[in-house]
């Protein structure tokens, strides 16, 4: 092989040598600008900066603190003993006539705020919105920091106090925000949502009660958020009700309720009550209303689910008679007739039989409807196998036409369908069960299969 060979052309060496420099910046976790000799006076510049600061720009620190990743060890300074903060999270002191009575034990560190064990590096959970949005915090100065956040929430609540609850809505989302995971962040939305609750912003309250359940779960403020939560949805369901306007209709005007769609968010309110409280007082009456809700807006379907809802799950609410005519009514009016599904008018017959069974004493004249229910769900029963009859009629199969009329006469023997049904049988008593074969001739030609 000779000399001329191996030679390569000058723009494909150039090529190759800048792959193999990209590829070594990707291998080292760095893509800056390519390495100077060791020995320059640009390199000893370039190593003097990169110890003097973290923030070199070659090593891409910004791109490492918005997605979390750590230092370099070479410019990591030695960890610092951290003092202990001798001031619990939430002061003893406690607002007067506030729900809030307990105070944050000081030497406590099951709920002392963000994790602080350093992070291992990039991984694939850096990359959700949420995360990319806290690193963005810390890299800017906005993180976690419990100092600021409980001198935010002191003057939040120290206005709240005050009654300037505008005022104390900024220091208490503020509080919210710069120690999450924490008794600050619990009071602070408590706070947060009085405030709107207060200036008669429901729809900020309702966003703030939710994130305190969320966070939360078993916060102790949860009766006081339940009791405000109720007030919202039925103050929601009412106005929308008296408004009548469509759900894309927007509100531009009034602050007590969300932009688009009022009931929706008041059913929100009203499940959100079911779902983070439902054993407590308010939960058979926020499914009571819910079903109400619907019923009222002719959306029969959810409001039988929500009636058997509560007749199933809450026992011994007080709305269980209610419950159980209304949800009679609603079964009734999902039922489309004969041709379509009869469940609907199975359940509403085993429903007002519960309801005779079950409240003989407080029926009172409801009885009376009740009963004239009960006949015509058995009429409408009877129309299915009458219907039916009448179908193979049609087609001339009186023998299948016969057997449905007779169920209708064995079934609901004192229907007037059943007497309807008695009359076909008898106009169709000298009927042939089979049609007749107009191609009889042909057939008969062909081979019997039997044989």
């Amino acid at each position: 092989m000779t000399d001329k060979d191996v030679q390569m052309p000058i723009p494909r060496l150039r090529l190759l040598l800048l792959c193999v420099s990209l590829s070594s910046g990707i291998a080292s976790g760095c893509l800056g600008v390519p390495p100077v000799p060791t020995g320059s006076t640009q390199a000893q510049a370039v190593h003097r900066s990169q110890s003097s600061s973290d923030d070199d720009p070659y090593e891409g620190w910004l791109f490492r603190k918005l997605t979390g990743q750590k230092q370099p060890a070479e410019t990591t300074a030695p960890a610092q003993p951290v003092a202990v903060d001798p001031n619990p999270a939430y002061g003893s002191q406690s607002l007067p006539g506030s729900p809030i009575t307990e105070s944050v034990d000081a030497g406590a560190t099951a709920d002392d705020g963000p994790d602080p064990k350093a992070d291992d590096g990039l991984g694939p959970d850096d990359f959700y919105l949420e995360n990319i949005v806290k690193n963005i915090k810390k890299a800017t100065g906005q993180g976690p920091d419990k100092a600021k956040a409980q001198a935010a929430f002191d003057r939040g609540e120290a206005l709240f106090r005050e009654g300037k609850y505008e005022d104390a809505a900024g220091e208490l989302s503020t509080a919210a925000d710069r120690w999450p995971e924490s008794a600050i962040e619990e009071d602070a939305l408590f706070l947060l949502g009085e405030c709107y609750f207060f200036t008669d912003q429901y729809f900020k309250a309702h966003d703030a009660y939710g994130r305190l359940l969320v966070n939360h779960t078993n916060t102790r403020h949860l009766d006081t958020v339940m009791n405000r939560t109720f007030a919202i949805a039925r103050y929601w369901d009412e106005q929308q009700q008296k408004a009548g306007t469509w759900p894309i209709t927007p509100n531009l005007t009034d602050k007590k309720r969300p932009r688009f769609d009022t009931f929706g968010h008041a059913i929100e309110a009203y499940q959100r009550i079911r779902l983070h409280d439902p054993t407590g007082p308010l939960a058979d009456h926020a499914v009571m209303a819910m079903a109400n809700g619907y019923f009222v807006r002719n959306q029969f379907e959810n409001a039988a689910w929500n009636y058997d809802l509560l007749r199933k799950e809450y026992p011994d609410s007080e709305h269980q008679f209610e419950a159980h005519l209304l949800g009679l009514q609603a079964k009734r009016r999902i039922y489309q007739g004969s041709h379509y599904d009869g469940k609907a008018l199975e359940e509403a017959e085993e429903i007002a039989n519960q309801t005779l069974t079950m409240f003989p004493d407080k029926l009172g004249e409801e009885q009376k409807r009740l009963l004239r229910n009960q006949t015509q769900i058995v009429e409408e029963q009877a129309l299915r196998d009458y219907a039916m009859g009448q179908f193979y009629e049609a087609k001339r199969c009186y023998g299948a036409a016969r057997y449905y009329y007779k169920l209708v006469i064995e079934g609901f023997p004192n229907s007037q369908t059943a007497q309807r049904a008695q009359e076909r049988i008898e106009a169709i008593r000298d009927k042939p069960n089979e049609p007749s074969n107009p191609l009889r001739w042909v057939t008969d030609l062909l081979p019997d299969e039997k044989g």
